[in-house]
């Protein structure tokens, strides 16, 4: 009885870990499909209290649809607009800097008693034009075209609209298909997803506008070039635990290094912008947001990992929120609760 128990359990596991290969192997797959499901998904978590409150109100239910996803459209249009503009803009400027980054790394050779007349050979037959496709290619990898991202957000749209617009429906059906003490607990538990990634994003998108708008300051105030991407970068990379802000901040420092040098001027806007960093990220933050999430830092590391891995920056992006929710459906189910306390904070 024992070893058929025995059988049982590893036969259960096998097939357990085989369906979760499958699993990942479809989402990396089919991610041009799975990211905007997955971004409408959250923008539904996001503006669904909203949109509680408008028909609470009185307003015409088609009326609150309609203009929410118009704002929520023209919104992101711009958004995206201004980074790719940005982008382009990066891109193309990238050749002038050339001469700037030989002039730093020569000085910086000198600084080091590296022998000059190597550096000098190595940088005087450096193809730049390389770099810049490279670059070029990467950033293209990274974001996409232009093109792209509308059909997504078009797409996003097309996903929210049913998400609004049938979520009284689902609950129906949920209580039609299961007897009460079931539909009860799936609907605590959708409840309770939707509070605390609701909880997360708001504070987590004031959070990082403020600290974007707070940054673009002091890189306009400095004379860094690329004001508006930057702080566009620092908002979106900052919803990246972190690795986002130190790659976010990065940026503008390395282009005011390459303008103006190891300067007194650059030391200044360094030094406020990573203490920006610091303030807002270890002790706004945490007093906002709380204890809600209550995810160990290492299961959030692995979550960056994998979710980056299998949908690169938008993964990452989306790391928190899926952890915190599969969080909340392995504490509600009784063989999987011991995951849900593996992967606690407490």
């Amino acid at each position: 009885m024992i070893n058929e128990n025995k059988d049982l359990f590893y036969i259960k596991f096998f097939l357990g870990f085989i369906a979760s290969v499958i699993f990942v192997m479809i989402l990396k797959e089919l991610k041009a499909i799975f990211i905007p499901l997955c971004m409408s998904l959250l923008l539904y978590f996001l503006f669904n209290g909203v949109v509680k409150k408008l028909l609470f109100l009185k307003f015409p239910k088609a009326i609150v649809l309609i203009f929410l996803l118009i704002f929520i459209f023209i919104i992101f249009y711009f958004f995206g607009l201004l980074i790719f503009t940005g982008i382009t803009s990066f891109i193309n400027k990238f050749p002038v800097y050339s001469d700037h980054i030989t002039g730093l790394l020569k000085g910086l050779s000198a600084q080091l008693s590296i022998p000059l007349s190597d550096v000098n050979d190595y940088l005087n037959n450096f193809d730049w034009t390389k770099s810049v496709n490279a670059i070029t290619s990467f950033v293209s990898t990274a974001f996409g075209s232009f093109a792209t991202f509308l059909g997504n957000l078009v797409l996003v749209i097309i996903f929210l609209i049913f998400m609004l617009s049938g979520r009284n429906v689902l609950t129906g059906r949920v209580y039609r298909a299961f007897d009460n003490k079931k539909a009860d607990k799936m609907i605590f538990i959708v409840n309770s997803i939707e509070n605390q990634v609701q909880h997360y994003l708001l504070m987590k998108t004031f959070i990082s506008l403020l600290t974007a708008i707070i940054s673009g300051l002091i890189i306009w105030v400095g004379g860094v070039d690329f004001v508006i991407f930057s702080g566009l970068l620092i908002f979106i990379l900052n919803f990246i635990p972190n690795f986002g802000s130190i790659v976010a901040t990065s940026f503008p420092i390395i282009i005011g290094l390459i303008k103006y040098g190891f300067s007194v001027r650059m030391l200044i806007v360094a030094g406020a912008l990573v203490l920006t960093q610091m303030i807002m990220g270890n002790a706004l933050e945490p007093k906002i947001m709380g204890e809600r999430l209550n995810l160990s830092p290492i299961v959030i590391l692995i979550s960056l990992i994998f979710w980056g891995w299998i949908w690169g920056i938008i993964g990452m992006i989306l790391a928190v929120p899926f952890t915190s929710a599969l969080k909340i459906i392995f504490a509600n189910i009784k063989p999987l609760k011991p995951i849900s306390d593996l992967i606690s904070a407490e």
